[in-house]
């Protein structure tokens, strides 16, 4: 049996109220990303981020029992403000590969989120194991929830003048 890309990826979407520069902005300037990166409960410490390609990102997220997981990422890829990849692991070994696409809509943003993993077996042991989708969607909607304490009353504001 062969398995196709679909089979090896989890792809969560989310529709936001919000200029797609502004979700680039959070989504990838460390004081804005470390604020609200991760499901509920979650928090990171000892972040570091290098951003550009082939630059490391690396957190502590503690969970909410305070077990710690070390994070680690490198950037393959920074098109803003349209697409992020990132390879995802921990210190010995990545995980999956980290896909970001924002695509204008006519209401704001639609983000999509890829993780493609190396087989099926392994996306279904982190969705089986980890609650990977319900902490994607929990991700996202911690997202929308930042932005709009983070800039209350500029849903859909045209940011490409303003945002670099």
């Amino acid at each position: 049996m062969t398995e196709n890309d679909d089979d090896r990826e989890l792809r969560l979407q989310r529709q936001v109220p919000f200029a797609r520069e502004l979700v680039w902005k959070a989504m990838t300037e460390p004081d804005h990303v470390n604020a609200w990166w991760g499901p509920d409960g979650f928090r990171n410490e000892a972040v570091s981020m290098d951003f550009r390609v082939g630059g490391a990102w690396t957190f502590t997220m503690v969970g909410p029992d305070g077990t710690r997981y070390p994070n680690r990422s490198v950037f393959k890829e920074i098109t803003p403000p349209t697409r992020l990849v990132f390879d995802h692991g921990d210190d010995q070994r990545v995980g999956f590969e980290f896909t970001v696409t924002l695509e204008n809509t006519g209401g704001g943003t639609l983000i999509t989120l890829r993780q493609r993993y190396a087989s099926r077996a392994a996306r279904d042991e982190v969705v089986d194991k980890y609650g990977a989708r319900e902490g994607g969607r929990q991700h996202l909607a911690k997202l929308e929830a930042y932005l709009r304490d983070q800039w209350p009353g500029d849903a859909a504001r045209d940011w490409s003048a303003s945002v670099g």
